[in-house]
């Protein structure tokens, strides 16, 4: 073997070992999956409230999504993913509806500390679980009405006894199924030519569809009379 044949093996071999070095060590890593895209939809109220709206479906938002509220145009601007916004589409539809009737049934009931066993009227049997609870023992049905309106409605109660309930419908709220029922207030007719209106009672509250609500109203918590105010939503 000469001298020349000896350079050109070595030649040969650093070629080789410079091409196996330049190899890649191993496939480049996958790309990770983009994440789904956002989508942004407006939304304009013809019978409520945007803001109204927007309590109502923010639960319903992913970490992603977020809204605004233009008030000028009573128009709400949602952004989410697409599976997020069909909820939010169904919920806004329930929601936007032409105001609803609904029933709003009062009773007024009479209760005292008296000596000795319970004593509940027999016209009071379907409440009388609940009034047990209570701190009084004597219950007697001085009065109780229904009234139906529709939401934004005002509702007036004057029952023979003397008391009088008003209120107004609220807005309906389909994610609790409740009605929203304000400024109540639980008046009674005094003086001598029972003229005189006397407030005993002034709230405001939601009541659940078919929920049975009782309120009281005393002079002082300890007092021996009391006034329960029994309240019952329905559609």
């Amino acid at each position: 073997m000469n001298f020349k044949r000896v350079l050109l093996m070595i030649s040969m071999t650093l070629a080789l070992c410079g091409a196996a070095l330049a190899e890649p060590v191993g496939e480049p890593a996958a790309a990770t999956d983009a994440k789904p895209a956002l989508s942004v939809r407006s939304f304009t109220f013809k019978f409520k409230q945007a803001d109204r709206a927007a309590a109502a479906i923010k639960p319903l938002l992913s970490a992603e999504g977020s809204m605004s509220i233009q008030p000028s145009a009573n128009a709400l601007v949602v952004t989410d993913h697409a599976e997020n916004m069909k909820a939010v589409v169904k919920m806004i539809g329930d929601f936007d509806k032409e105001p609803q009737s609904f029933r709003l049934y009062v009773r007024i009931v009479g209760a005292t500390r008296v000596e000795g066993a319970p004593k509940i009227a027999d016209d009071l049997k379907d409440v009388a679980r609940k009034l047990a609870m209570l701190p009084y023992n004597a219950y007697e049905s001085v009065g109780e009405a229904t009234v139906q309106g529709r939401e934004g409605d005002p509702g007036l109660i004057d029952m023979p006894s003397g008391y009088r309930a008003g209120f107004h419908f609220g807005e309906y709220d389909p994610a609790s199924d409740s009605i929203a029922v304000k400024d109540l207030q639980i008046s009674k007719l005094t003086g001598a030519q029972k003229d005189q209106l006397t407030s005993l009672l002034k709230t405001s509250l939601n009541l659940t569809i078919g929920q049975t609500y009782i309120l009281g109203a005393s002079k002082a918590p300890q007092s021996q009379r009391a006034l329960m105010i029994v309240l019952v939503a329905r559609r």
